[in-house]
């Protein structure tokens, strides 16, 4: 095969793209308001997942020759509103992204210690759209926000999928958080935060075949299943320590991680079952379930 030999330093190719921004905020009284706006975007790395079970891999590629960097259009518009004296602030946002020259790996492609990986990527377009709704209470003895936000992200690239659009594979259709601070007093506080998401998007074999004896998964569709969904529940006592004379303060955390010990699948593989020979069968992957920890502050 011919090469091609650069001299070291040499600049080989050179991206540049416009990123204009539009925002106009139109105040319809002092408690709400409506956002318009407008932002286009080039990022020159490229992240491939290997939504595969069983290989949860990210790859960050940067634009090349052969790669053109990420450009996305996104249109958003909000409506805010602020109630008890500002002391609770609500909005509703709806948004629209479109992208060019998202990437991904053609069908097989081991992406990790790759040497030619440029020339097995695929180039396509991309969308993204949601919902964004969020509330918040600043002050008083109970404090905290609610955040959820429903949104689909998918990609169209000819060569993967059948030229189809697929989820990729962070495609969080419903991304829920819970977090609420009680002050008991000026030194003691209790915290807790709950999420929710919904599962990665991941390729899981759509049969399988037989060759010497060994069964050997095959894929079709692209990221067409899920991964189930995680949700976990931390705590956190802080208690604030008095001002020391040699003026420090020191204070302490006692958190919990996972309070409710869910084993949250990392990724899920697939292997020959030991009762049925010949049979798959799935194996979730989890990394951590409940996790108390104490840690001691000081502040000069």
């Amino acid at each position: 095969t011919d090469s091609t030999w650069y001299d070291k330093w040499e600049n080989i190719k050179t991206h540049w793209n416009l990123e204009p921004r539009f925002s106009l905020n139109y105040r319809i009284t002092e408690r709400n308001s409506l956002k318009a706006s407008y932002n286009r975007m080039a990022q020159y790395l490229h992240m491939l997942s290997n939504s595969t079970s069983g290989q949860a891999t990210d790859v960050w590629v940067p634009s090349s020759t052969l790669i053109e960097p990420l450009v996305v259009n996104q249109f958003a518009l909000g409506y805010f509103h602020n109630f008890d004296d500002n002391n609770i602030e609500t909005s509703i946002e709806i948004y629209y992204k479109d992208m060019k020259n998202v990437t991904d790996f053609e069908d097989g492609t081991n992406i990790m210690f790759n040497d030619k990986i440029e020339s097995q990527i695929l180039t396509g377009i991309g969308r993204s759209y949601g919902l964004e709704l969020y509330i918040r209470k600043k002050f008083g003895k109970l404090s905290g926000w609610i955040s959820y936000t429903l949104a689909h992200t998918e990609h169209r690239i000819e060569g993967i999928n059948k030229g189809k659009w697929y989820p990729v594979k962070y495609d969080r259709v419903h991304d829920l958080s819970i977090v609420a601070n009680y002050k008991f007093s000026d030194r003691v506080t209790l915290s807790g935060t709950w999420v929710f998401y919904t599962g990665n998007a991941v390729t899981f074999p759509s049969g399988q075949y037989v060759i010497d004896g060994q069964v050997v998964p095959y894929y079709t569709e692209r990221n067409g299943y899920r991964m189930p969904d995680y949700h976990r529940m931390d705590l956190n006592f802080h208690l604030e320590g008095k001002e020391h004379k040699w003026n420090y303060t020191s204070s302490w955390d006692f958190s919990i991680y996972n309070v409710y010990n869910r084993y949250n699948a990392y990724s899920i593989y697939f292997r020959e079952s030991e009762t049925t020979p010949g049979d798959m069968e799935a194996v979730q992957l989890a990394l951590f379930g409940i996790v108390p920890s104490i840690t001691f502050n000081i502040n000069f």
